[in-house]
């Protein structure tokens, strides 16, 4: 019972808000438009002719790291150590707490997940990209099969980006990061 810690569970509310958001939106006939809650991102049909584009902000950087098309239904979700975390001696410490060891999570900076179109697309893409933040470099491509995710890009906090198949072809990646590797 310590007052200075909390635990919050707002995190998984954002891709439930974007399903109710698009359900709304549908429900009103409406034929186009991008959700975007906290950086979790929805799409309902396209652009006009255009699909959605949106960009994956780099963890440690002001920019984006790479682009995305979206097409009809399709979910964005993202975890991360880069926007709630606080620092201590020197090294940064996210909010997302291993379950395992009670401890935060500390071995990637960041998660992205697509989910192709499906009900509750964007409470699942909320839903899966803490736990492959939480598993961590040896672990993630092992739950994200679990999950059943096939579209995953993983930054971990040294070394090369890591992406599945899927995920890379569907990416546009600013080779300015560096290498993206290919998980199978």
């Amino acid at each position: 019972r310590n007052p200075a810690v909390q635990i919050d569970l707002g995190g998984y509310l954002k891709g439930y808000a974007l399903d109710r958001a698009a359900q709304m939106l549908r429900d009103a006939k409406v034929q186009g438009a991008l959700i975007n809650i906290g950086g979790n991102v929805l799409a309902i049909g396209s652009k006009g002719a255009e699909p959605w584009r949106i960009g994956l902000q780099h963890p440690r950087r002001p920019a984006s790291m790479a682009f995305l098309e979206l097409r009809d239904g399709e979910a964005v979700g993202s975890s991360g150590d880069y926007q709630r975390y606080f620092e201590l001696d020197g090294r940064r410490y996210s909010h997302l707490i291993d379950p395992r060891n009670g401890q935060p999570a500390n071995d990637l900076a960041s998660v992205t997940v697509l989910i192709p179109p499906r009900p509750e697309a964007g409470t699942f893409s909320d839903w899966t990209s803490k736990p492959l933040f939480i598993a961590g470099r040896a672990e993630w491509p092992a739950m994200a099969r679990k999950l059943g995710v096939t579209h995953a890009l993983v930054l971990p906090i040294q070394g090369e980006a890591v992406a599945t198949e899927a995920m890379r072809a569907r990416l546009v990646w600013d080779e300015q990061n560096g290498p993206l590797r290919i998980v199978p």
